[in-house]
């Protein structure tokens, strides 16, 4: 078996290699597993070293302005809960310093998203989705803000970002915020969060969703499956009512695959369990091993992300998916990147109250 120092020493393009470790976001966890193996001064080492040491600052930041954001909503009364991020770092992963993240997931319920917002903006945070018509158009079920420090803010009512998710599964969003569990940062921070069965759904769905493509991802859930405290029948039933154990199923299988998780997965929540789709996945997986390489073209996030419920419904989304990919191609190399379209600033009072009146619905 090949250690970690003789990785190290095999590595002929450290460029390369730190881009493979930023793209799964692993940069600072594959730095500590150097250091332990006595390599810190290593080339790869010391430029894996520097992505740690971003990592770490914007943690610290992270923990600042929670405590300011979580001063307005108390004060507000309304109850919130901060996932990912900062609080995998700091409670999943065995230290702070090796989870990568670069902003902040807040949820919010639907009924209150506009207050929540209003108190924010009022308390120094910018909104940095300002393209009302491109917001209501999908109607969005985050809109993304920047703290009073520079940190980068997701404001949630929803996990399913966009309408189509949400029609496709029926998460239960107001009995995830009532079943939120306090927990505490070595800063004496405390914060709300998922419990452990809301927490394993919410990074397997968003993973399958982006892709699930990155390591990081894998080790999230690989830490989530052995939080003490977590019901795996639960587990299983929280996914079948929302009707989303396909894409948990391949998510989860792919840690445990992966990382050698120490746990049995249900029947229900495995890829034995997981419908003929699984099927398809696996096959698609002999050629396009994981992880991949920063640039493979042949990734095959899409069957991750359109996995639903039955074959054809799977199919059908991950056709949806592959022509909505060609066509943002199509559009970037027609004109070139111009930016995010929502951080356009199209002040549309028609559209932005629109917005809201969907957001009190659910929709």
């Amino acid at each position: 078996m090949t250690g970690p120092s003789d990785a190290a020493a095999e590595v002929d393009d450290v460029d390369v290699a730190v881009e493979a470790a930023a793209h799964h976001r692993v940069a600072p966890a594959v730095w500590r597993r150097l250091r332990s193996a006595g390599l810190p001064d290593s080339d790869l080492a010391s430029a894996l070293g520097v992505l740690r040491h971003q990592q770490m600052l914007r943690h610290m930041r992270t923990l600042i302005e929670l405590r300011s954001l979580g001063e307005v909503l108390d004060d507000a009364g309304i109850p919130w809960v901060v996932a990912k991020g900062p609080v995998a770092a700091e409670h999943l992963w065995p230290s702070a310093d090796m989870r990568e993240y670069h902003d902040v997931d807040v949820f919010v319920d639907r009924r209150e998203f506009a207050r929540a917002l209003t108190l924010l903006t009022a308390a120094g945070y910018t909104l940095a989705d300002r393209n009302w018509p491109a917001i209501v158009a999908d109607t969005r079920a985050e809109l993304a803000l920047t703290a009073p420090h520079g940190t980068p803010v997701d404001l949630h009512w929803h996990i399913a970002v966009p309408a189509r998710l949400r029609r496709a599964f029926a998460l239960d969003m107001s009995g995830a915020i009532e079943r939120r569990q306090i927990v505490a940062f070595g800063n004496g921070l405390t914060v709300p969060t998922f419990d452990p069965v809301d927490t394993v759904l919410h990074l397997a769905f968003h993973a399958a969703q982006a892709g699930g493509d990155r390591l990081m991802w894998a080790g999230d859930l690989h830490y989530a499956l052995q939080r003490p405290g977590l019901d795996l029948d639960e587990l299983v039933a929280r996914a079948q009512r929302a009707g989303i154990t396909a894409p948990i199923a391949l998510m989860l299988d792919r840690a445990v695959r992966t990382l050698a998780t120490p746990i049995a997965l249900p029947h229900d929540i495995s890829r034995d369990g997981a419908g003929l789709w699984a099927r398809v996945v696996e096959r698609a997986a002999r050629s396009r091993p994981f992880p991949i390489l920063p640039g493979d073209p042949h990734a095959g996030g899409n069957l991750y992300a359109g996995a639903r419920r039955g074959v054809a419904a799977s199919v059908a989304a991950t056709v949806r998916l592959a022509l909505a990919a060609r066509s943002r191609e199509r559009a970037l190399d027609a004109n070139g990147p111009e930016g995010r379209v929502l951080e356009l600033d199209v002040p549309d009072e028609f559209a932005r109250a629109g917005y809201f009146r969907e957001v009190q619905t659910g929709r």
